[in-house]
């Protein structure tokens, strides 16, 4: 990974990874929300694995800047803070569907009722 340079500019792999990002929010303005984005498994594991990639980018630009004594670029923070917008959100759909599956919560697994 690139050093900031002494101007100031982050790396082009920081910009890339601040792009990847805005994905996930922009198929959401544009899909009708995040609900209908997720129910498109596919599409929501391909988003969900890019945007992981893309905050670990910045998360090890964060610790090379914090590790060389600079202050990190606004684009840092700015790339952690909206990718962790569409992690949390897939990580606890994702959890609340395994748990519906694991206990039985839904007609799907138990049957009808009598």
């Amino acid at each position: 990974m690139q050093k900031t340079s002494e101007v100031g500019r982050p790396p082009y792999e920081l910009w890339i990874a601040f792009g990847v990002t805005l994905v996930p929010q922009l198929a959401a303005l544009a899909g009708g929300g995040f609900g209908q984005v997720i129910t498109n498994a596919p599409v929501a594991a391909a988003l969900t694995i890019v945007d992981a990639a893309a905050v670990v980018i910045a998360g090890l630009q964060l610790r090379e800047d914090v590790g060389a004594g600079r202050s990190p670029h606004w684009l840092v923070w700015a790339t952690v803070v909206v990718g962790a917008i569409w992690l949390v959100y897939a990580v606890l759909v994702g959890a609340v569907l395994i748990l519906g599956n694991l206990f039985c919560v839904s007609q799907l697994c138990r049957g009808p009722l009598r």
